[in-house]
């Protein structure tokens, strides 16, 4: 009897799986309760492989969504999508027995213009491009948990002005229980170094410290002048400290993992 049920249990289960990736994904997403700051248009195909024309979150869009499930996680109990859209690409992982989101091999180059949500809080709008990686961002119950990123600014400038400061990196992790970030330049027009970090009781610091090349335009010179102090010839420095918004920390993890 036993060796009857054996292979009808692993039938039935299989059957369960194969009905499971096959069902529209969007019967599924449409009994998900979705967060307000979202918005998804109608998805196209399974769980296994789909697309949908537009996902928003807040101000930004990503148009042309394809995912789809890669079989070899399964090996590693966990459940991963190859996520490719317009502006990149990501590799994301659920870990069921820790709840966690994992994120890797991520690569996404945005338009300044298309982060309205920051440059509308700025005194100076900034314009170029904004080109995120990262191999290690993990989330668990909606925070941040760790992360291992960076942020390249490229072809910095100043919108409605022709300006090329060149790139500037943005290196940005978590330890000991708090975040750090590293800002250096690549070979651009100015020569930058800086440090922050944020504390868990919201505690930020950071520190810029920034060489003009000789012969530095005028219009450059005067945006220094307006965000930094004037330290010597050709040097600014920029030093900033305060206390960070409760809803930003409301989003990350300052424990330990």
């Amino acid at each position: 009897m036993k060796s009857v049920w054996k292979p009808a249990l692993f039938f039935v289960f299989c059957l369960g799986i194969t009905l499971l990736i096959n069902t529209p994904a969007g019967h599924l997403v449409a009994r998900l309760k979705i967060p307000e700051n979202i918005t998804i248009s109608p998805l196209q195909g399974s769980l296994f492989k789909g697309r949908t024309d537009t996902l928003g979150v807040n101000q930004l869009t990503i148009h042309d969504l394809e995912y789809q499930f890669k079989l070899s996680c399964l090996i590693t109990a966990s459940l991963c999508y190859q996520i490719d859209f317009d502006r990149g690409s990501a590799l994301i992982r659920f870990v069921p027995i820790t709840g966690s989101i994992e994120v890797s091999q991520l690569n996404i180059e945005l338009s300044m213009s298309d982060l309205t949500g920051l440059p509308n809080k700025l005194l100076i709008q900034p314009s170029g491009s904004l080109i995120l990686r990262s191999d290690n961002l993990k989330f668990m119950q909606a925070k941040l948990i760790d992360i291992d990123a960076v942020v390249v600014w490229k072809n910095a400038g100043i919108a409605g002005e022709d300006i090329n400061l060149g790139d500037y990196q943005l290196n940005i992790i978590k330890d000991s229980g708090q975040y750090r970030i590293n800002l250096v330049d690549k070979e651009a027009v100015l020569d930058v170094e800086g440090q922050g970090e944020l504390k868990s009781d919201g505690r930020y610091s950071f520190e810029i410290n920034i060489l003009a090349k000789a012969g530095l335009d005028a219009r450059i010179k005067n945006a220094l002048e307006f965000v930094a102090s004037k330290k010597g010839l050709r040097q600014y420095h920029v030093r900033r400290s305060g206390v960070s918004e409760k809803r930003l920390l409301s989003y990350l993890s300052f424990e330990n993992i």
